[in-house]
Order: C-alpha cells, then structure tokens, then sequence
C-alpha cells in the first residue's frame, strides 16, 4: 500500500460506504461477500473497520526460547524435504524453516490437517509463519501463513479470521478497498480538535492501522482511532446525563420512606453492615430526589443487595407506591421470592409473582390485582413488560443483573411507569475507576462489606488425577448434614474438549455420594424442572447440587458449605470467584476446590489470584489486567459497552481526556452551531437516543 487513492468515484451511482456492498470490491464475488459476512463484514465499510486485533514484529533479533508458551510471527527460509504422516484421522506436516535475522535460529513449523502444503513448501521458500512456540521442542504450531511475505513494515497486522478467509486474503481486500474508496473516509474530527490534539487525519489513520510503515505510524494511527471512538461514546454518556438532568417530578417525604426502611430492617433476622445501611441511605435520598434516579447497586459476592433492595421496596409500599423487580431467569426470581416471602410479606408489603408459565386464571387475577393498586412489589421475568401488565403507581425498577436483559425489554419495563427509579444490581464487580469513566451518568454504590459471622471460604487447587480429594471433602461436609455444589464447564458429554461435562459429573456423583441425594441443573433443561431441582436444594431435600454456571449468581443456600468446580481453567476470574460465592453464606467453614492441570501461565495466575484474594473488586481489577474487559466480564455479562479499537484499560488516559472534551463540547455553544461539528453533532444525537433505551 503506499497510499490513499484519489480516484473520482460517481457519488450518486455508488451511494455512502455504509451502505456499499463489498461485492464493489475488485476480487469478491457472492461466494467470498458470503464467507465475510460471517466475520460480520457487509459493507465496504465493514471492511475498513475491521481492525487488526493485535501486531505482531517480524524481526528476530530476541532470542525465541524466551517466548515458550506464546503467539510469535516469523519470517524464514524452508530448508529440506516437507514430511507428512498421519495420527488418529489427522494429518500432520512438519517441515525446517531456517529464521531470519541476526541469530542463527531455526524450527519445525507444524501443520495439521493441510496435507496439500507439501506441494508449496519447496526448498528455499520465503514464508511468514503465525503460531504457538514450544522452546523444548523448538517448534511452531502454525495457526496462519502466508507465503507472500511482505517486508514493507516491522509490525504485521493479525485479523480475527476463520477457516474460509485467510488474513492475507483479508488484507488483500482491504488493500483494494483503501485503494478505491478511502478518499470517500469523512473526517468527523473538525479541523480545531485535530489540530489540538495533534491527529493524523481520518484516511491516514485507516491506511496506517491496516498497512503501518513503521511503529511511529501505528502508534498516531491507533491513538487517532481510539480517541475518536471513546469521544463518540462520552458525547453519548455525558448528552443522556444533561438529557435525565432536565426530568423533573414531585418530591417524596425522605423521612417517611426512611421511617418505613427502619421498620423493615427492624424485623430482618439479622443486623445490616455498614455498607448496606450507607446504600439504603444514598439510594433513599435518590428515590425522593426530584430528578428520576439511575443507578448502579454493585456489590460483592454475599454482600446482601437483595436485602437493601428490599428495605426500598418497603419503604415505597408504606408510601403508596409499587416496585417491580426483574430477574433474567426463573431460578433467580424464585430466589427473590422465597427471600420476599421470609422477609416483606411478614411485614405486611404485598407480593406477587408474575411468570409466562402461571395458570391463565391466576396470571389474570395478578395483572388485575398489579393495575388497581393491590399489590406493592411484583417478582417476575420478562413476563412483567408485557403488554397487558400494566401499573396504578410504579416508582421503582430493579433489574437483577441487569445487562442480561435486551436494550429493548429494559425499556419496556421503564415505561410502564412515569419517571420512575431505575435500580440496577450487579454482582460482577467493575473498578471504581473503571466505572466512573465508563458510566460517568450513572450513580455508582458499591458494597464490599460482608454480613458479620461470616468466615473467609477455604479455596484449594487438586489436579484431576487427585480429585478422590475433593470427593473426600464433599463426603465430609455431608456427613456434617450440609449440602455442595458440583460445577462442570459442559453440558453434554459430546462437547469437545477433555474433562467431565454436568451430565458426566451427574453420573459420577451418584457413584461417589450413594448415600446423597442428587440433583443437576443446567440451561438445556425445561425452566419449570429447573425450578423444581432449584426448590428442592433450597429445602434441603437434593444435597447434592451438580450444574453448570447456571448456578454463578443469585443462588443463596445458607447450608451450602461446599463447591468443587472442574476444569476451573476454563473460567475467568470473576466467574469462579462467583462461583466460589455460593458457599460460605452462613457461620460455618465453606470451601471451594479448583479442579484443573493448569495448562497455561494465564490459567495459573488467575487460580493464584482467586487463592490469595476474596475481596471482589480487586479480583476484577486483576482480571482486567490478565484478560482485558471484554473477557473478564464478556459483553453480555457485565454490560460494558464493545469498542472496535479501544481498550479501557490500556487506554485509559485517552477515554478521561474524550470524557472532559465531550463535557466542554456538549456545554459550548460551538458546537451546536458550527458546521464543522456536524457529523459529531449527529453521531451525539443519534447516541444518545440510543443510550436513552438502554
């Protein structure tokens, strides 16, 4: 690539690049637009913003035996004969590839299953080779090559891609549509901004994100992108703040809802922590704030969320108004609604249930009782924002784990009141820091206290070989007459992958616990069983609960003392410290066993982690250092929204510079008249529409 076409294209006949299909691309045909649509690439725009996700250097100057274990990309020389033999229906190829560089370095570069290699590799082939290095053996598990190497730059551009589309084929593409397109790339950064911060413009930026003549290129390139990107993002987050500022309702007797909180927690079974008491405090003065509340109540594992969320509930009947609390899946409400019966029922709070699966007659005689007023708090799933549920006096929304839940049913169930409260309960801590640059209009409580009695939960690691151990731990503390978990990273025994799937487990457990009940739960099962195997390890009448992370959040059995978890490697951080959060709930001594052989550094750091630590923010704040935001919490799982190029973490500094811009732009007058703000000016309106439904 040596730059940016200026070749005139007909506006008119070709229409914006977002719209463009890649089929206009010079090379792609319908079979080929197929297979890039499955890599989610439509348009030629797609195309030139499917960025790299990593760089790797082909000089070899470094010793390689320093890199055992870890992705490498090098360029070599083939030296003699290519072998092929084949093992268990699989072929294998290996063959001598001499490095280039100063050190004097070769290795076996192996192939599995691309047999037809064998014609390509003759002696004295240049190749460039992607893989896993292995010190011992001095040898390449190739993931990608190619045999065109390119020596125009020091840092070569690795793409996500599949089986169908190589990333030479890939850059291939994206070359061709630089070529004929970029100069269509509308800067959206006015001239003032880019000068200030000193940017590279838009087309240089795309041009040298995907063909980068060398590290000071890259570096401009990305730090253009990423500034762009999270400005686009805090001109949404800061406009919806501006936008919810403006809401205005009447204002609640703070002292009546507080007198109504104090009589509840008056009659709970068990004293608040401090954490608790301050939440209640700050989330009360919110709720009879004139302005609607948005709220984020994060709080780690067995930190009592529910309770505080509750003593609000409360609080709001005795003033006339209603709560509705949704849970993204049956086990979770019914959780919530044996924890309401015990606690607001007693308190003379009216509760209902709302589920898809109630009798016709009873699921009428609710929504009935929900819209004249006769019920205070209502429990359901996604029952609650259909369209015949409808609300007299709906104050307050809790969502439980709120970004399982779709943009769209939030929204639904938003609007059944009129500005209402919006709690959100979160049990996947985010950093604090984290958080505020990242929700910067969303109040923030975090809980990090634990209930007083409890002891610290015992976690150990065993090898599979050795799990007899953990089986000899889980006899003991049910001979004690406690109940345990068995958690398995599969359901089915025809996954892929070694280990014990849940149904595996189920059946080994009945081996190894005879004398116990045992019950499995897991996501494939009917929802109406799942409750029912859910109620009965709830009454104690199933002792042995073996399931997948189905069980992560929201399960609470006080008589649990117990939790092994197989194959802990497959999980993140965060998810086994959940996990590990299902026991150690009551006064007696729980423990956790992490079943695992430990096949990778990172697999060994996060068991070190979860071994040295219980505090829950600070092993999501490893977690994000071992495996980035988008693993550590998943896109789904922690709500964090899924940026093209940025990271933040790594960018961190670039997303609170974009945070205080967005603030200044949004509060000038600049840029609600000036032209050459428009395009940020649009992409704020549109933003923040859409970050209004969220």
């Amino acid at each position: 690539m040596k730059g940016v076409s200026t070749v005139a294209t007909d506006a008119n006949s070709i229409g914006s690049l977002r719209e463009m299909s890649v089929l206009m691309v010079p090379g792609i045909g319908p079979e080929r637009a197929l297979r890039l649509e499955r890599l989610g690439i439509r348009s030629v725009r797609d195309l030139l913003l499917y960025f790299p996700y990593r760089y790797d250097s082909l000089s070899q100057s470094d010793d390689l035996s320093a890199l055992h274990g870890s992705a490498v990309t090098v360029v070599g020389v083939v030296r003699g004969p290519v072998s092929v033999r084949y093992r268990s229906g699989r072929s294998v190829l290996t063959v001598t590839v001499v490095l280039e560089g100063e050190r004097e370095q070769s290795l076996q570069a192996v192939f599995f299953n691309q047999p037809y290699l064998r014609h390509q590799l003759q002696d004295g082939k240049i190749l460039q080779l992607t893989g896993k290095y292995d010190a011992h053996r001095s040898s390449l598990t190739v993931s990608s090559y190619s045999l065109k190497v390119e020596r125009t730059a020091s840092e070569q551009p690795v793409y996500r891609v599949n089986s169908q589309i190589s990333v030479h084929t890939l850059r291939t593409y994206i070359g061709k549509a630089i070529e004929l397109f970029g100069h269509r790339l509308e800067d959206e950064l006015p001239l003032v901004l880019r000068e200030r911060f000193r940017l590279v413009s838009y087309a240089n930026a795309i041009l040298s994100i995907h063909f980068p003549k060398d590290a000071q290129a890259l570096r401009q390139a990305r730090r253009r992108l990423v500034f762009e990107e999270f400005l686009r993002f805090q001109l949404a987050v800061q406009g919806f703040r501006h936008i919810r500022a403006k809401e205005v309702r009447p204002r609640l007797d703070l002292g009546a809802l507080a007198g109504g909180v104090a009589a509840f927690t008056a009659r709970l079974p068990f004293t608040l922590t401090g954490a608790q008491a301050q939440a209640i405090e700050e989330i009360s003065s919110d709720v009879c704030d004139v302005h609607p509340m948005h709220r984020l109540l994060q709080g780690d594992v067995g930190s009592g969320k529910t309770a505080v969320a509750f003593a609000l509930a409360a609080g709001l009947a005795g003033l006339g108004w209603q709560t509705a609390l949704m849970a993204p899946t049956g086990i979770l409400a019914l959780q919530h609604r044996q924890d309401a019966a015990r606690w607001l029922t007693p308190h003379g709070v009216r509760v209902a249930d709302l589920t898809s699966r109630m009798p016709a007659k009873t699921r009428r005689e609710t929504i009935d009782a929900i819209a004249h007023g006769d019920v205070d708090v209502v429990i359901g799933t996604h029952a609650l924002v259909s369209e015949q549920v409808t609300f007299q006096r709906l104050r307050l929304v809790i969502t439980d784990e709120q970004h399982r839940f779709g943009v769209g049913v939030r929204r639904l169930l938003r609007e059944k009141g009129r500005d209402v409260d919006v709690l959100q309960l979160s049990a996947t801590p985010i950093p604090r820091t984290l958080a505020l640059t990242l929700y910067g209009d969303v109040a923030i409580t975090s809980m990090r206290e634990r209930p007083a009695g409890r002891q610290p939960i015992e976690t150990l690691w065993v090898r599979p070989k050795a799990q007899e151990q953990a089986f000899r731990l889980l006899r003991r503390e049910l001979t004690k007459g406690h109940q345990v978990f068995v958690v398995a990273a599969r359901i089915d025994p025809s996954d892929d992958g070694p280990g014990f799937s849940a149904v595996e487990l189920y059946d080994l457990c009945q081996d190894e616990l005879a004398n116990w009940q045992v019950g499995i739960l897991h996501g494939q099962m009917p929802e109406a069983e799942r409750e029912r195997v859910m109620d009965a390890f709830v009454r104690g009448e199933v002792q042995v609960l073996v399931a997948t992370t189905i069980v992560e959040v929201g399960v609470s059995v006080a008589n649990a003392t117990a939790i092994v978890i197989f194959e802990a490697d497959r999980f993140g951080v965060a998810t086994l410290h959940q996990l590990r959060g299902r026991v150690g709930r009551s006064e007696f001594p729980s423990y956790c066993v992490l079943v695992s052989d430990l096949p990778t550094i990172a697999a060994k750091s996060r068991i070190h982690a979860l071994r040295e630590s219980q505090d829950g923010f600070s092993l999501a704040e490893q977690d994000l250092i071992l495996r980035g935001p988008g693993e550590a919490f998943g896109d789904r799982q922690s709500g964090l929204p899924v940026f093209a190029i940025g990271d933040v973490i790594a960018d961190r500094r670039v997303m609170e510079v974009a945070r205080d811009v967005a603030r200044e732009l949004l509060q000038g007058v600049d840029f609600w008249i000036l032209p050459s703000f428009s395009s940020l000016r649009q992409i704020a309106i549109e933003q923040v529409d859409e970050h209004a439904d969220s």
